[in-house]
C-alpha cells in the first residue's frame, strides 16, 4: 500500500514539474498574431451587429450601421494597442 502511495506522489510531482515548464514558455508568434486578429475582427463584428439591429428597429438604413461599424473599428484598434503593449511587456 505504501509503495502505491509513493508512486502516486512521485507521479504527481512529475506532473507538476511538467506543468511549470509548460507555463514558462512564451507564446508563439502565430498565436500572438491570431490574438490580435481576433480582437479587431470581434470588435468590428459587434459594432456592425449593433448597428444593424438599431437600423432594423428604427428603419434607418445605413446610418447606425456605419456609425457603429466605425465605433467598433476604433474599439478594435484600441484593443490591438493594448494587446500589443501587454505582449511587449512580457
Amino acid at each position: 500500500m505504501s509503495n502505491d502511495a509513493n508512486s502516486l506522489e512521485n507521479r504527481i510531482k512529475k506532473a507538476k514539474e511538467g506543468q511549470s515548464i509548460k507555463e514558462a514558455k512564451a507564446p508563439k508568434p502565430f498565436g500572438k498574431i491570431m490574438k490580435v486578429v481576433v480582437e479587431i475582427v470581434a470588435a468590428m463584428a459587434v459594432g456592425l451587429g449593433i448597428g444593424l439591429l438599431i437600423d432594423n428597429y428604427f428603419n434607418t438604413r445605413p446610418i447606425f450601421t456605419l456609425i457603429f461599424f466605425l465605433l467598433g473599428s476604433a474599439a478594435g484598434i484600441l484593443n490591438v494597442f493594448r494587446v500589443a503593449k501587454s505582449l511587449q511587456n512580457n
